[in-house]
Parts: C-alpha cells; structure tokens; sequence
C-alpha cells in the first residue's frame, strides 16, 4: 500500500506470508502435544501403588494433565493470532480498495 498521510503502510500478502508461521509452529506444537500424550499414556501408571507412589502421583496426575492442556492452549492460541491477523489484513486490503474506487469516482 502507498504511504498515507503521516499513517502507516502495510504490505498484506507480505504480513500474511510471515503470519503463516503462526499456523506452521501450531501445526508442529500439536504434534509436540500429541507425542507427548502418547509417551505419558505409554507410561501408565509406573509408580506403583505404594505410599510413595501414591504421593508422587498426587502431583504428578495433575502436572501431565496440565501440560498436555497447555499445547492445546497454545496450538489454538497461536491459530487465533494468525486468523485475527488474516481479519486485519482483509479489512485493511477492503479499506484501500474502498478509498481508491472513492477517489477515482472523484477525478
């Protein structure tokens, strides 16, 4: 987009191209996330179910759980960034169309 008065330029298809690393590191922290259930599952419950077992699970249960719940915060969080950066840079692209068609229509 040519500079505006004293506003800023924005370079859309350049802004998205950059933005789709957003999706690309949430697609490879969905598989980091998907792993890492799959190692804890395969684990199963090794600690046995004596009192020391019993206690280590006590924190350990809820920490897993936790950090599998935390990929799938930051897949989804990292996919909202790029659709809000996609939204932004459509209405920009529909702003300029807009502004250029106003101004030809008053030549």
């Amino acid at each position: 987009m040519p500079d505006g008065a004293g506003g800023f330029t924005a370079d859309p298809d350049a802004i998205l191209t950059g933005a789709s690393g957003l999706n690309t590191a949430a697609d490879q922290l969905e598989d980091a996330g998907n792993e890492l259930k799959n190692a804890l599952a395969a684990q199963g419950a090794c600690w046995g179910e004596d009192e020391s077992g019993k206690e280590f699970s006590k924190d350990y249960l809820p920490g897993s759980e936790g950090a599998a719940e935390a990929f799938i915060s930051l897949v989804e969080g990292m996919r909202g960034m790029y659709k809000n950066v996609e939204t932004a840079m459509k209405t920009i692209t529909a702003a300029e169309d807009q502004a250029q068609s106003t101004f030809k229509k008053g030549q």
